[in-house]
Parts: structure tokens; C-alpha cells; sequence
């Protein structure tokens, strides 16, 4: 029994030590669902040449999950601090010190202008890459708590309740918010959100990567007063807080989902 107990309890610390990433799963395959149904022709082409015929939905996560393989040991280690820039209380990105390894901005800036200015000189694995890594940061550029506070770690030292359950802000917008919000799969959400017209459509791609970002971090301090306006040690979030953040969510999730199809329109 000894001898079963501490590889059991190595597991579980090694889930426990594994940080909180942008949005789950299916937070991501939302975004790169919404994407794909506004893709030229060209684009589809291009990429279903490059990812072998798998859609990007498929490989919406891919960059979190490569913390677990051994590409993560050899060469992907670097990219850890890409999927977010924390924005402190009272500072902006432009004023808050930056990462050395980069953030989701400088991430996107950079793979951006590979897949553009230096695209011929890229090697077929360094295009494919590229591109998950875009498919998976333009969501991480619009999730909340990865434009959160450095001084809690983007929310995961943010104690709060949902509804019964101990957890942290920064999981709260990871996946619970979306799993309470509706029970739908994330096709389901991709229906029922992708109605909006052209002119809209056109309107919320213009801007930069900067720009964007600095409408995240607006609507994270939002999140911060609501949670700060609590009287309770650890807040408690439930119903009323699905109620009043659905809104936020659908929209950043939606606006990721136009803005990367835009994106991959002007790479390919």
C-alpha cells in the first residue's frame, strides 16, 4: 500500500503545481470555432494544407498542452509567459514592467510579423507552430485574467467561492464561468453566437494587438471592483455573477473569434 501511496500523491502534486492558463478548453475551441466559419477560402486552403487536414478547433489548445510533452523541455520552456501581461491596479500595459520572455502582446506581434514579412524563410514546421501558437493566444488575449494583476498572480491568488466550491478568480474564468453560463457544447456556442453582420464584424478587427489587449485589461478591473465590492473574507460568485459577466464573456469571446479569423485572412 506504502508503495502505491507516494507515486499517487507525486501526481497529485504535480496537478496541483500545473498554473492556471488562459480560457479551458473549450473556451478555446469556441474561439477557433467561431474563426473558422470566417475564414476566406484562401485561408482555409492554406491552413488545411499546413495542419494536414486537422481544423484549427483541433489545435486550439495545443499550446497549453505542450507544457506536458517533451518539445516543452527542448524548446517551448520560453513561451511560458505568452499567454498573458499582467496589469496591475492603477497602471496600464504601456506602464507596468514587462516580461523579459515576452507576453501575450510582444507574442503576437512577433508571430505575426514571421508569418508575414518572413514567412517564405520559415521552415513547414516553424509555419505550423506559428500558427497554433496564434490560433492559441489571440484567445488568450481576450480572456480576463490574463490581462489580471501581478500582484495575485492574474486571479489565482484570488481566493473566492463558486457557488460551494473553494477555487480562485483566475479558474473562474478559465472554464466555470462558461460551464455555468450555458450547457452547451462549444459548437452550440458558435451557433448562437456567430450572428452578427458584416459591419460588425468589420468594425471589431480594427485596432492592434495593444489595443485589444488594453479593452481586456478594462474589462478585468470590472471584474476586480465586483469581486473588491464584496463584505464577505472570500467572496461568494454565483448566479448573480453569471448574470451580470455573461454579457462580457459572450463578447470576448466573440470578438477572439473574429479578430483571429481576421488575423489568419491577413497572413494567408
Amino acid at each position: 500500500m506504502k508503495k502505491l501511496l507516494i507515486p499517487i500523491l507525486s501526481i497529485m502534486m504535480l496537478i496541483n503545481s500545473i498554473p492556471s492558463y488562459g480560457w479551458g478548453a473549450k473556451g478555446h475551441d469556441i474561439v477557433a470555432a467561431i474563426a473558422e466559419q470566417n475564414l476566406t477560402k484562401k485561408a482555409k486552403k492554406e491552413i488545411n494544407k499546413l495542419l494536414g487536414g486537422k481544423s484549427i478547433v483541433y489545435y486550439s489548445s495545443w499550446m497549453d498542452n505542450i507544457q506536458n510533452s517533451p518539445y516543452w523541455k527542448d524548446g517551448y520552456y520560453k513561451t511560458k509567459t505568452w499567454h498573458y501581461a499582467n496589469v496591475d491596479k492603477g497602471h496600464t500595459y504601456e506602464t507596468m514592467s514587462k516580461n523579459e520572455n515576452g507576453d501575450v502582446v510582444t507574442a503576437l506581434e512577433m508571430l505575426s510579423k514571421e508569418m508575414t514579412v518572413n514567412y517564405d524563410n520559415l521552415t513547414d514546421s516553424m509555419k505550423v507552430d506559428y500558427l497554433k501558437m496564434i490560433v492559441h493566444l489571440v484567445g488568450d488575449l481576450h480572456c480576463p485574467m490574463h490581462a489580471g494583476r501581478l500582484s495575485d498572480r492574474g486571479g489565482n491568488k484570488c481566493k473566492v467561492m463558486w457557488f460551494r466550491e473553494e477555487t480562485n478568480l483566475h479558474s473562474v474564468w478559465d472554464s466555470k464561468i462558461i460551464e455555468s453560463a450555458h450547457k452547451w457544447s462549444y459548437s452550440e456556442w458558435c451557433d448562437n453566437l456567430d450572428r452578427a453582420d458584416k459591419k460588425y464584424r468589420k468594425s471589431v478587427t480594427r485596432g492592434t494587438y495593444q489595443e485589444w489587449f488594453t479593452a481586456t485589461v478594462e474589462g478585468a478591473a470590472k471584474i476586480y471592483d465586483y469581486v473588491e465590492s464584496s463584505e464577505s473574507a472570500v467572496p461568494v460568485l454565483s448566479y448573480q455573477f453569471v448574470y451580470d459577466f455573461s454579457p462580457m464573456l459572450e463578447e470576448q469571446l466573440l470578438l477572439a473569434g473574429y479578430r483571429l479569423a481576421y488575423v489568419l485572412n491577413s497572413i494567408f
